[in-house]
């Protein structure tokens, strides 16, 4: 089946690989992507659901209109149906479609021929922060959450976002919210639900009953009116056929959410026939519940998309086990912040230029750095007023991982096989796959 815009894709590809912003001492950072989003990102989309809804988000900015291929729905949709994948890559789905005749027919049935489109996820490419992200139309600078982990000054500790607990120790999940860090106000702009509601728009949410008010789910769903719980892959499809009869014809968005693709690829690896399999059940699936007469009314417009990609990363760096890096492990104040391939150093006074050195001898082959002023500055994280406490959870050196390579330290005793949170394009560039219906 050839696509109605696959030319358009490779359009906008190109535009994406040429936005650089940052310029990195590292002679294969041409090899980097960075985030569009100024029209071509993941932060465009609540801005588009927004803007076609009748809402606003503060400096609203929607998707490039380009994106339609001619076929603009503004004006012609009252409801918008996210249905987010955790982990799907651009790249890894066009790399299926081109090995698997049948991916690729039902990329095209469930987009009605249209096809697959890129846009990049933000920086760090990773869950806590583009689900932050897509909840609020805000990018990492401005709601302030720059990765898994955080040193946070409020508690003067290194924290995991997505447990919301301390990165040490055996603590229970979400005990930061008895520490006098309620989740609801951690982030200092409004949900995306909230911002709808305001227009009289409600929310609803498909997620799993063990995610659901969680210290994350409690920072990314406020204002949400309606939440439908599942308990697995089961019932998840069932479920979100229900969710879909349910609010046909209303005036509203729907949001689903599923994390298989990543935690498969997390466990297996990314190139994995179990990661395959996850993918082609899902459009399998979703062609199904899409193509269900009682889902259409006339006035819908699916959002199928990741929060970003993946790819394996062989090349481990453990800085307190490597000769070459140990000098970087001692020149840490504690464990580093953000991901294990877009790392946040927090430093010795004086140490900086001794882990500059040790990079460049040792690592340029692998890791690049950043000043973190000067990526805050560039537009890395975001263009938005950043938020206040951004240079101190930013730390004093930012560390970028070429693709295939990694960095841990002795706070992560299981290093993953696929991960994510650079600025390859592997990880960076996401599907977009959209219909009306």
């Amino acid at each position: 089946m050839t696509h109605k815009l696959e030319n358009l894709a490779l359009e906008l590809e190109n535009r994406i690989r040429g936005h650089r912003p940052l310029s990195l001492p590292a002679e294969w950072a041409d090899e980097l992507v960075f985030p569009a989003y100024g029209g071509l990102s993941i932060r465009n989309v609540p801005h588009t659901i927004a803007h076609l809804l009748g809402a606003a988000l503060p400096g609203l900015t929607p998707l490039d209109e380009a994106v339609w291929g001619g076929d603009s729905p503004v004006g012609q949709v009252d409801r918008v149906v996210i249905f987010l994948t955790d982990g799907l890559g651009y790249l890894w789905l066009r790399q299926m479609m081109a090995e698997d005749d049948e991916v690729r027919d039902l990329v095209g049935e469930i987009t009605n021929g249209s096809g697959a489109l890129p846009l990049t996820s933000i920086a760090p490419t990773t869950t806590v922060a583009a689900l932050t992200t897509l909840w609020t139309g805000a990018s990492p600078a401005a709601h302030g959450i720059f990765g898994l982990r955080m040193y946070l000054r409020e508690l003067s500790m290194l924290v995991n976002i997505l447990s919301y607990k301390p990165a040490a120790g055996k603590l229970m999940n979400d005990i930061l919210a008895d520490w006098k860090l309620p989740p609801e106000s951690f982030v200092p702009v409004a949900g995306l639900a909230e911002s709808l509601a305001q227009y009289g728009i409600p929310t609803h949410l498909l997620l799993s009953y063990q995610l659901l008010g969680s210290g994350l789910s409690r920072i990314l769903h406020r204002g949400v009116a309606h939440a439908h719980t599942h308990t697995g892959h089961t019932d998840l499809w069932p479920r979100l056929a229900d969710v879909l009869a349910q609010t046909a014809g209303q005036r509203c968005c729907v949001s689903a959410y599923w994390p298989a693709v990543d935690s498969v690829a997390h466990h297996y690896g990314a190139d994995n026939r179990y990661t395959r399999y996850e993918v082609k059940q899902q459009l399998l699936n979703l062609r199904d519940v899409l193509n269900a007469e009682s889902a259409q009314d006339g006035r819908t417009l699916v959002m199928i998309l990741a929060d970003h990609g993946h790819h394996d990363a062989p090349q481990d760096i453990r800085l307190h086990e490597n000769a070459h890096a140990r000098s970087i492990f001692d020149a840490m104040r504690g464990g580093f912040g953000g991901e294990t391939r877009l790392t946040h150093l927090y430093l010795r006074e004086g140490q900086k230029q001794t882990v500059i050195r040790t990079l460049e001898e040792h690592f340029v082959g692998g890791l690049t750095w950043a000043e973190p002023e000067a990526a805050l500055a560039a537009g890395l994280f975001g263009t938005e007023t950043p938020h206040p406490e951004a240079a101190h959870r930013l730390g004093d050196l930012t560390v970028i991982a070429r693709l295939n390579w990694q960095i841990t330290d002795n706070f992560l005793r299981f290093p993953l096989i696929s991960t994510h949170g650079g600025l390859s394009d592997w990880e960076m560039l996401v599907p977009l796959l959209w219909r009306r219906m």
